[in-house]
């Protein structure tokens, strides 16, 4: 008797699920017309030519169906997800307001964590503007003395609009424009367009400094403290439409979702206020069978492959090797700025390297292993010998990162970087360069402004970053490519 009930409950949960999973069918066209094109022939001919290849049941189908095509839809949205979670940070926790810039007007040290990998080289300018109501102007002052400077504009979906930089307008000097879509009226004379795509526009401006010169950083920042925004309607007589849908999404998102299915959250708001387009138009077509939240009726079956996918799809983005591997350094990738082509890359890219630039601007080789392949570590001694600077339009550095934190090491010099503009940097006689990392300065003070200091702490793995301005093509080819460390 135990027997039969047992058998009995186990067939009523069979019907109750394939009557579940025919009433979602039913109501969804395209997962219906996969599914029954998987399960029309059972039974058929058609099916015993496949020799030992079974046809799923239904719900192990309807399963693994969201987990693939799941997989691709968090990958494709995550990119989307990852810059608003950048804008919310922009708002709530670095206390600014959309339209205003965030400027950081000093150099970091191993006291600050503003963000990953602080970039010693230059001052950043951030911010997250939103068109719908009007363009914004921004001003930069005349930069002088071939300083250089970059100001990258993206759109929401990470996709670079633009770079206003020293390479097209050597003197600074500008006022760009910042157009959202259908915008149409009158611009300040002289000012540069830049349309874009989408309500939300996302800015990292450059301005170049030597942090080990003081009168190089007081510069820096009067340009940075001229650098303004404003609201075309101050300074031109312009209407300002109201009840426009605003671009602004922060408030949407739960930041603490990133493994869950809750990145769908308010999708379709998400969507509404930055429409997708062009590639992510036909993704955003494709998906709205499976997203969550993109208004079908949820069903358990498709729920826990979702579930499934997208802890899987952050181990991905986690694990993705997006920098290409030669002698032992990591170079990003050429096109890893503009990686609409994959929506993997695209995922990692925002995650890891969120705003990075154009490769005409700027590239980055990293190690964290030295010549005999080991793992490079505080308490120990480097030395890195270029037979010749690499070769830029602009500029190039080195600075020594924590692996864990990806935060400056604390030292008693506060010293963290070398780079051309070094005070004293030492060449030898035939231009090549000896570098150096460890705990203690070199034995010969000649090489001091030649060396990083790391840490006596072994249980620090290293990370050494070198940064590539106006790289040439003899860097973009890897026909110039550094050696690695040597351990002394």
């Amino acid at each position: 008797m135990k027997r039969i009930l047992t058998g009995i409950v186990i067939g009523v949960v069979l019907i109750v699920a394939c009557v579940l999973t025919a009433v979602f069918v039913a109501k969804n066209g395209a997962v219906s017309a996969g599914i029954r094109a998987a399960t029309s022939g059972m039974g058929d001919a058609s099916v015993s030519e496949l020799g030992d290849v079974k046809p799923y049941p239904p719900i192990e189908f309807a399963e693994k169906h969201a987990y693939d095509l799941g997989g691709q839809a968090y990958l494709w949205f995550y990119g989307r997800w990852r810059m608003i979670l950048e804008e919310r940070d922009f708002v709530l926790k670095n206390g600014a307001a959309i339209n205003s810039l965030l400027k950081y007007r000093d150099p970091p040290t191993a006291e600050d964590e503003i963000y990953v990998t602080p970039n010693l080289d230059v001052l950043n300018i951030v911010s997250f503007f939103d068109l719908a109501q009007q363009p914004q102007i921004l001003t930069i002052p005349p930069i002088e003395d071939g300083r250089y400077y970059t100001f990258m504009f993206v759109d929401a979906w990470h996709n670079i609009i633009a770079n206003v930089s020293r390479q097209h307008h050597p003197q600074g000097g500008q006022q760009v424009a910042l157009v959202g879509p259908g915008w149409q009226g009158e611009l300040p004379e002289g000012a540069i367009r830049l349309d874009s795509p989408t309500n939300t526009v996302a800015l990292l401006g450059r301005i170049r400094v030597s942090p080990e010169i003081p009168e190089d950083v007081a510069k820096a920042q009067t340009i940075l403290d001229a650098v303004e925004v404003a609201p075309l309607s101050t300074i031109m007589d312009v209407p300002v439409p109201a009840g426009a849908v605003p671009g602004q999404s922060y408030g949407l998102i739960d930041p603490n979702a990133r493994q869950t299915l809750a990145i769908f959250d308010n999708y379709r708001e998400i969507l509404r206020r930055n429409p997708p387009y062009g590639k992510d138009a036909y993704a955003a077509d494709i998906f709205e069978e499976i997203i969550p939240g993109a208004g079908l009726q949820p069903n358990p079956a498709f729920i826990a492959g979702l579930k499934e996918t997208a802890r899987d799809s952050q181990r991905m983005i986690r694990t993705t090797p997006f920098a290409s591997r030669l002698r032992g350094w990591s170079m990003t990738p050429p096109e890893v700025s503009t990686p609409d082509w994959s929506w993997l890359l695209r995922a990692a890219l925002t995650e890891y390297g969120i705003l990075v630039n154009v490769k005409e601007e700027s590239v980055y080789i990293t190690t964290t292993l030295d010549s005999d392949r080991k793992n490079m570590t505080g308490g120990e001694s480097y030395e890195l010998r270029l037979a010749s600077p690499p070769p830029v339009k602009e500029f190039w550095s080195i600075t020594l990162y924590d692996m864990a934190t990806a935060q400056l090491i604390a030292n008693d010099w506060d010293k963290f970087r070398i780079g051309d503009n070094t005070p004293g940097l030492k060449y030898e006689g035939d231009g090549s360069l000896r570098l150096f990392i460890s705990p203690e300065p070199p034995e010969d003070a000649d090489y001091v402004p030649n060396w990083i200091p790391s840490t006596w702490n072994k249980d620090i793995q290293l990370n050494v970053v070198m940064r590539i301005y106006g790289p040439t093509d003899e860097i973009l080819s890897k026909e110039w490519f550094p050696e690695n460390w040597q351990k002394q």
